[in-house]
C-alpha cells in the first residue's frame, strides 16, 4: 500500500469515528439497521414505503415488498396506527380493498426528518462549492464501485482471521 493509499484510508477511518457523521449516513436508505435488499422488514421501512407510495399501498403489496406475512403486516399497522402515524382507507376502484397511507402526522414526522437531512448534509457538504461537491460524488462513485468489485475472501486466504480476531500470530 502506498503512502498515498494509506493516509486516505486514515481519513476515511477518522470520517468514521464521528459518531454523529455515523448517525447521519446510517439513517439514508438502504444503511445500518434496515438490512436486506428491501431496506428491512420494521416499522420504519413500513413508513419508508409508505412515504414513497403517495397513493398508499395495499396489505399485500406491503407483504410482498417486506417478505413478511399478511398477519405481521396488519399488526405492524395496527401499531402505527395506535401511534397516529399511518391509516387504512377504503380502496376507490376495488370496495373489497384497504389501502393504507401515511396520516397526516406520519408524513409531517418525514417532511420533518427531510429537513433536518438536509441541514445536516448543508453542514456536511456546505464547505465544498459545486465544483468540488461534483468531484468527491464522482470520485465516491468510482471508488464505491472498485470496493464492490474487491475479493474479500483473499484477505483471509492466508489463514488469517482478519478481522474477527484482533492482532493475533495469524495477523499476518
Amino acid at each position: 500500500m502506498s503512502d498515498e493509499s494509506r493516509d486516505l484510508l486514515q481519513s476515511f477511518g477518522k470520517l468514521f469515528q464521528n459518531r454523529e457523521f455515523l448517525m447521519v449516513v446510517g439513517h439514508q436508505p438502504g444503511m445500518g439497521g434496515h438490512g436486506g435488499p428491501n431496506g428491512g422488514r420494521g416499522q420504519m421501512r413500513l413508513l419508508q414505503l409508505l412515504h414513497h407510495a403517495k397513493n398508499g399501498m395495499t396489505n399485500a403489496d406491503i407483504a410482498e415488498i417486506l417478505d413478511i406475512r399478511p398477519s405481521s403486516v396488519s399488526a405492524t399497522i395496527s401499531r402505527l396506527e395506535d401511534m397516529g402515524l399511518a391509516e387504512r382507507v377504503p380502496s376507490k376502484a376495488d370496495k373489497r380493498a384497504v389501502i393504507v397511507k401515511l396520516s397526516d402526522r406520519g408524513q409531517e414526522m418525514f417532511d420533518q426528518y427531510d429537513q433536518r437531512v438536509d441541514g445536516l448534509s448543508e453542514k456536511i457538504f456546505g464547505g465544498l462549492d459545486a465544483d468540488e461537491q461534483a468531484a468527491l460524488e464522482r470520485l465516491l462513485t468510482k471508488l464505491n464501485h472498485q470496493v464492490g468489485d474487491l475479493d474479500w475472501a483473499d484477505l483471509n486466504r492466508h489463514g488469517n482471521d482478519w478481522p474477527h480476531h484482533g492482532f493475533g500470530p495469524r495477523w499476518f
